[in-house]
């Protein structure tokens, strides 16, 4: 079918059918464009978020120099999602971010007539950043500020200032630091800076509550003590929760473990002795033997005169002797020192919340409560778990409750706008696709597919406007002069028309 049959055909419909064509068209080329601009639209992601003002500065200044597009929506920067790991490659390359301060790299370039007060103002500086950007490297602190205090160094003081830090922490939302990381964080500055002593150091949150403690020995025991009590309630808490689930199912079982621990160190000596067994010690012996006359004067005064021979007197002969004997006994005995172990289990208490059962009854769940000897299945099970012990006053509870929700029967958290749009990226086009075909390509197909209607010649108006007359026997010539005379009379009009086309032609 030729152009000029196709123009021709739509000059031939009425103006209804006309607009109706336009109106098609105009659409088709809405929804086109729009296909067009939705399949090219950029998919932004987030490069940065939560920077400081000035790393969101040199962000964005550096985006535009690499002349890529970007949004900006409250403290996050927006780049397209296929550029946004490539981008975080490249600032970090470049010391992009810093971290919300200056570190060492102010040192990078190299500053002719710098004084040495500035020298050392820079220093302090760059340490200070240095140290904000380690301390933010803990997963709880959100954003970290240093302050030092280095006093200048003279002569002519007796008594030389030590250097002092504070520390301000932001922490993110639900985070706590234990008193193992303040310590840690304390031990870090101090160790950075020359002559810092750990009790120099404060510490505050961003509420202005002090976190930092002195570091006197008490101190320390007390947080070591409590961070291993609270190791131990998490140790056992794991174990239970994990052997419970695995029966009960995921998230129908919570436990709670409180462990009273004596931290007492005792140190005791026993000496025990064993009457059973005796052994000698020592032993000594002693024999004495005497024989003999005995010579002698008589008692008086004239035998103890000077000068004087004391008379002789006669006598029997002598003889004497003496032995003795001394034996010493040990008993056996055993001493030992015994030395209790610090931070013994004094008693242990641990109470278990279980869920019941669910039921799904049409649109509805049911809940039905576990037995009593399915709890006291479960009692008995952690009883063994804990090394249960009456004696020392253990206890434990376990109780049936019904949980709010039950975990298995919640349908798990969809992003369902990202997975809605992304569908409809893709199925937009083929709906359109799909309408273009069956409103615009299909009907002007099946318009065109129809005969042209060709004005009518004058031979074929004259055929279909010259009535049917009956079959006479008259000559030709009489029989078209009548037929002439017939249409001249019905339409004049158009019989004038015809005879003008006869004569031009």
């Amino acid at each position: 079918m030729a152009l000029n049959d196709v123009i021709s055909l739509i000059k031939a419909w009425p103006i209804k059918k006309k607009a109706a064509l336009l109106s098609i068209i105009i659409m088709s080329i809405a929804l086109m464009s729009g296909i067009m601009w939705w399949s090219q639209r950029i998919d932004y992601q987030v490069l940065y978020s939560n920077l400081t003002p000035e790393d969101a500065g040199q962000v964005i200044t550096k985006l535009r120099d690499m002349k890529v597009p970007y949004n900006v929506d409250g403290n996050a920067i927006y780049v397209p999602g296929s550029k946004v790991y490539e981008l975080r490659l490249d600032m970090a390359a470049q010391g992009i971010p810093q971290g919300g301060g200056v570190g060492f790299e102010i040192f990078d370039k190299t500053q002719v007539g710098v004084t040495e007060f500035v020298q050392k103002l820079n220093y302090v500086r760059a340490l200070q950043g240095e140290l904000a950007r380690t301390i933010r490297q803990l997963s709880e602190v959100d954003q970290a500020r240093v302050h030092i205090a280095i006093p200048e160094r003279t002569l002519f003081t007796e008594k030389e200032d030590k250097p002092t830090a504070s520390v301000v922490l932001k922490l993110k939302s639900g985070r706590v630091l234990s008193q193992g990381q303040i310590g840690g964080i304390v031990h870090l500055v101090s160790s950075s800076v020359e002559g810092l002593q750990p009790q120099n150091v404060t510490i505050i949150d961003n509420m202005g509550n002090m976190l930092s403690r002195p570091s006197t020995g008490d101190m320390i025991a007390d947080a070591k003590q409590l961070e291993y009590q609270k190791s131990v309630d998490k140790d056992y808490e794991g174990k239970l929760q994990s052997m419970l689930e695995g029966i009960v199912g995921r998230g129908k079982a919570i436990v709670r473990v409180a462990a009273k621990i004596d931290f007492t160190e005792v140190e005791r000596t026993e000496e025990k002795y064993d009457p059973d067994t005796i052994a000698v010690k020592s032993e000594q012996r002693n024999q004495e033997k005497s024989s003999g006359a005995v010579s002698g004067g008589i008692p008086g005064a004239l035998s103890n005169q000077p000068g004087q021979q004391p008379p002789v007197s006669g006598g029997s002969p002598s003889a004497s002797q003496r032995q003795s004997e001394n034996i010493n006994y040990e008993v056996s005995r055993s001493v030992s020192k015994i030395m209790q172990p610090r931070g013994e289990i004094k008693n242990i208490s641990v109470a278990v919340l279980v869920d019941g059962i669910y039921k799904k009854d049409k649109a509805k769940m049911i809940y039905s409560p576990r037995s009593e000897e399915e709890l006291k299945k479960y009692e008995e099970i952690v009883k063994a778990s804990i090394g249960f012990n009456k004696d020392r006053g253990d206890q434990v509870i376990v109780q049936n409750m019904p949980f709010e929700t039950a975990a298995e029967e919640m349908p798990e958290k969809t992003d369902y706008l990202k997975i809605f749009m992304t569908i409809l990226k893709y199925a937009v086009p083929v709906i359109a696709v799909a309408l273009m075909i069956l409103f615009v390509i299909k009907p002007v197909i099946e318009a065109l597919k129809t005969p042209v209607e060709l004005p009518p010649s004058p031979a074929d108006l004259l055929r279909t406007t010259a009535p049917v007359v009956p079959e006479i026997e008259t000559s030709p010539e009489e029989a078209m002069r009548e037929q002439v005379m017939d249409v001249v009379k019905k339409d004049p009009r158009r019989a004038a028309t015809i005879l003008r086309e006869w004569l031009s032609e």
